[in-house]
């Protein structure tokens, strides 16, 4: 028996990284999405949860106008009972620094944070208004992504993939545009470089690093399995 079978809750917290994601499809009935955490947003949750404890799945968070979702309030809802999985943006942030507390990661972003303990600002970006939450910049793991399909694919070097990423790394994460990415791009590595992204443009931002994450979260439905990821 499921824990969705069960009648156990599981809230999904959930935001930029659902855009342009089949969300309805790849979402169970029985999970409920919330809107990207807040602090205080998780406590509030499970303190006045009725039917006992569940399973909390963070995926976005927000930061920057209000403070961003705390070690402590996630603590304390291991401590009564939830099962927390993070995964994708900020989740796999929090996932990766209270692994060893009992919250559970996975994909290719959790596993980068878990070995990198990278900044927060790798996955931040800045986007548009509720529900769509439509991203108007891009997220540092998600450009890694976009410049290892470029090498991938022999559009640039590995040399240009770590000129370009170290330019974009230094920019402040709402700077960091798609053409502000074609713009360092097309520095670095010339006109024609820059004639043939264009054109990948659309497909590369489809592939976004979170949100192959988040899909293969959901669509595994981990958080039934009780598994950490193993994603490389």
């Amino acid at each position: 028996m499921t824990s969705s079978d069960s009648g156990t809750q599981t809230h999904l917290f959930l935001g930029s990284t659902g855009y342009g994601l089949p969300i309805h499809d790849l979402v169970p009935e029985m999970v409920r999405v919330q809107p990207p955490a807040a602090r205080g947003d998780i406590l509030h949750l499970v303190q006045r949860a009725a039917g006992g404890p569940g399973v909390i799945i963070l995926a976005d968070g927000r930061f920057g106008d209000v403070l961003s979702v705390s070690h402590r309030e996630l603590l304390c809802a291991m401590d009564l009972g939830w099962r927390l999985w993070g995964v994708a943006s900020m989740g796999a942030i929090r996932a990766a620094e209270l692994e060893a507390f009992g919250m559970r990661g996975w994909g290719q972003v959790f596993n980068y944070m878990l070995a990198t303990m990278a900044p927060d600002d790798e996955v931040a970006v800045l986007h548009g208004p509720p529900p769509e939450y439509r991203p108007v910049t891009e997220a540092l793991v998600d450009i890694r992504g976009y410049l290892t399909r470029l090498v991938d694919a022999g559009i640039i070097s590995g040399q240009e993939s770590i000129d370009i990423e170290n330019s974009m790394k230094m920019l402040w994460f709402g700077d960091r545009t798609i053409g502000k990415f074609r713009e360092v791009c097309r520095k670095v590595s010339g006109e024609r470089v820059d004639r043939e992204i264009s054109g990948l443009i659309p497909m590369l931002t489809r592939q976004r690093t979170k949100g192959i994450d988040l899909t293969a979260f959901l669509e595994r439905r981990a958080w039934l399995e009780g598994e950490r990821d193993d994603t490389e």
